[in-house]
């Protein structure tokens, strides 16, 4: 059974999809069989079953067979289909923005409701990150004193099994619950192990610090540091390269409202297209490789486009395309469908850059607990228990730094894979650079901070 959550946001794409198509001459049955093709997982899965069922005479039309969803989005859907029924042009147009209106006002909602619901999971991690290790370290020790509470039976195993097992097995269900709560989050993502290689650094460090006659604490911080570094620095191009491929999607996505207007003007399309990323200095190589295309396309344009602009993002490229076979019998319509389909763009990109704002207060502040918070008060609480411990009388727990620090290790890890859940990239990649960027951090604030000396 699809998704509702994953149906609604993906409701404005599919509304785009449908508007490029039927927008372009093309026939409503044409529309859902390219959602079918090439739409969104969940929204594919639905209207392949309305082809399937359309195409076996289970329903006499494409149209009796397009049913289920969510209300917001099976508004919009319907809607698409009375637009594709309209009598003339501007009729269509106009239900086509309604459609698209009530798809991302259905976005909306749902993410208001996301955001509002992450409070209490995000405050759990936070408590069991900082205040769980607090308590433990510092707190028992000084119930010892005076022997008021009795002996307190806890030791190293014991704080090892609570630190490195119990607290982040909870934050790894709570990071499973948040990915499948995520709505927005981007599924199919490739897990490109190589991005990981150079993490394997850390055992040929590790040995070679414990041969030089460092401590087990010592060589796992060195490694650790080490490793993440070089892993940063390696996989720096690869994230530089993938964020000029968002900024240049996202310019693209603006570029086709550009072009409309530009071809509404009498212009063109093969020079819309090129002049209106060209204007944008984040779409000057994909004007540069689009006009290369063209150049040597012999005519097949569309052709030329899918070349030029599928690397950087299929869904602008078949928009492109539509508008292209537009352009063939009317070129007013065809800057019509453009600027239709990019007022679409322009909208959804609103919504998700006001829904992507909220829930970043809540990766800042895990990111910042990982980073700073959390290691400072740890590490002020191990500059603590060894006066505390002297006063009580409390002993066997020399180990701690080495634990905590090992927690650390496991902290910076399950944030960074939390971050990954509330937002929307949860590539491999984008997790082992939130990683790299925190542990380093991480360990010298708590290795500061651990080495005050507060005893006379």
């Amino acid at each position: 059974m699809p998704d509702g959550k994953r149906l609604v946001n993906e409701g404005p794409t599919v509304v785009g999809l449908m508007t490029s198509v039927i927008g372009s001459g093309g026939s409503l049955d044409a529309a859902v069989r390219m959602v079918a093709s090439d739409g969104p997982p969940e929204s594919a899965r639905i209207f392949s079953e309305a082809v399937r069922r359309t195409d076996t005479k289970e329903e006499r039309s494409v149209k009796d067979a397009l049913t289920g969803g969510t209300a917001g989005y099976r508004q919009a859907i319907l809607l698409c289909i009375s637009a594709s029924e309209a009598g003339d042009r501007g009729e269509s147009s106009a239900v086509f923005s309604e459609a698209s209106e009530v798809a991302l006002d259905a976005v909306r909602l749902m993410g208001e409701r996301y955001s509002a619901s992450l409070t209490a999971p995000c405050m759990a991690v936070y408590s069991l990150c900082i205040l769980a290790p607090l308590v433990i370290m510092t707190i028992i020790p000084v119930m010892g004193i005076g022997g008021l509470f009795g002996s307190m039976a806890i030791d190293e195993g014991v704080l090892t099994l609570i630190m490195l097992v119990l607290i982040p097995a909870v934050m790894v269900g709570i990071c499973m619950w948040l990915r499948s709560a995520n709505p927005f989050l981007e599924r199919g993502h490739g897990t490109d192990l190589r991005v990981l290689l150079p993490a394997l650094s850390v055992v040929p460090i590790f040995i070679m610090m414990a041969a030089l006659g460092r401590s087990v604490e010592e060589s796992l911080t060195i490694s650790a540091i080490t490793a993440t570094l070089s892993t940063m620095i390696l996989s720096f191009a690869d994230r530089r390269k993938e964020q000029a491929r968002r900024r240049a999607e996202d310019g693209l996505r603006d570029c086709v409202f550009e072009m409309g207007t530009a071809m509404l003007s009498g212009g063109i399309f093969e020079n819309a297209s090129v002049d209106a990323m060209g204007s944008r200095p984040e779409c000057a190589e994909a004007a540069s490789a689009l006009g290369r295309e063209m150049d040597i396309c012999r005519g097949d344009v569309e052709d030329a486009v899918e070349k030029a602009l599928s690397p950087i993002s299929e869904e602008v490229s078949r928009v492109l395309c539509d508008v292209r076979r537009c352009s063939m019998t009317d070129g007013e319509e065809a800057g019509r469908l453009a600027s239709s389909v990019g007022r679409q763009f322009q909208n959804r990109a609103d919504v998700m850059t006001g829904l992507e704002l909220k829930l970043k207060s809540m990766t800042d502040m895990m990111t910042g607990t990982a980073m700073i918070f959390a290691p400072m008060v740890l590490g002020l609480s191990i500059a603590l228990l060894g006066p505390l411990s002297e006063i009580s009388g409390f002993q066997g727990m020399e180990g701690t730094g080495l634990i905590t620090t090992a927690y650390l290790i496991e902290l910076c890890a399950m944030v960074s894979l939390m971050s990954a859940s509330l937002g929307t990239d949860s590539s491999l990649g984008g997790i082992v650079w939130r990683y790299s960027m925190m542990l380093p951090v991480s360990l010298v604030v708590f290795g500061l901070c651990s080495s005050i000396s507060l005893r006379r």
